[in-house]
Parts: C-alpha cells; sequence; structure tokens
C-alpha cells in the first residue's frame, strides 16, 4: 500500500514538471531552446512506458506517462509549426565567401633616405 502512494505521488510530481513546461511553451508560444530530436525520443519512449504500465497494470506509472505522452506530442507539433522545418532541414543555410578571383598585389614604393648635415 505504501509504495502505491509513493507511485501517486511521483505521478504527480512527474505531472506537475512535465505539464509546467508545456503550458510555459503554450503560452510563451517559444519552442527555440526546445530540441526537436530529445522530444521525438521523448515521445517514442514515453509511448513505450505507457504500453509497459498497461500490460504490467500499473495504475500511477500508466496515468504519468500517458498524461507525459501527449503533452510531448503536442509540444512536437508546435515545435515543426513554429520552426516551419521537417526533420532534417538545415535553417539559414549560407555558404562561405568565395576567394577573390583576381589576385591582389600591393604596391611598396622605396625612397632613398637623404642625410642632410
Amino acid at each position: 500500500m505504501e509504495s502505491r502512494i509513493v507511485g501517486f505521488v511521483a505521478t504527480s510530481t512527474s505531472i506537475l514538471a512535465f505539464g509546467s513546461q508545456f503550458i510555459h511553451t503554450l503560452k510563451s508560444k517559444n519552442t527555440e531552446g526546445v530540441s526537436l530530436y530529445r522530444t521525438v525520443f521523448d515521445s517514442v519512449s514515453l509511448f513505450l512506458w505507457v504500453y509497459y504500465a498497461a500490460r504490467g497494470e500499473d495504475n500511477p506509472l500508466l496515468i504519468a506517462t500517458s498524461f507525459e505522452l501527449i503533452c510531448s506530442v503536442c509540444l512536437l507539433g508546435l515545435i515543426i509549426k513554429n520552426r516551419n522545418a521537417g526533420f532534417f532541414a538545415v535553417k539559414d543555410y549560407t555558404p562561405p565567401p568565395s576567394p577573390p578571383t583576381e589576385p591582389k598585389f600591393v604596391s611598396i614604393e622605396i625612397k632613398e633616405r637623404r642625410n642632410s648635415v
């Protein structure tokens, strides 16, 4: 019984942590600091945890991971929408400048110095 209580406390804490970050991202509409690849891997991982928890009938884990999976998938949608880029797109690529086609020469003039006595 005690472990189930700890499980539900952990579930609540996890939901608060993940939910508050998700709500902050929704309000600010800024996903610039959120990694697309990390969010994809989080979503896959959470899907697997949901499956695992459902098979093992672990309700606290099932509740927490289901909520986090929903938030993660929504966050993934926001990232893709806000960045207008696919998974492998290169943003704002500018090729490096090419070297000049004609060589530039520097002319040096040497003057004789006269001693005045």
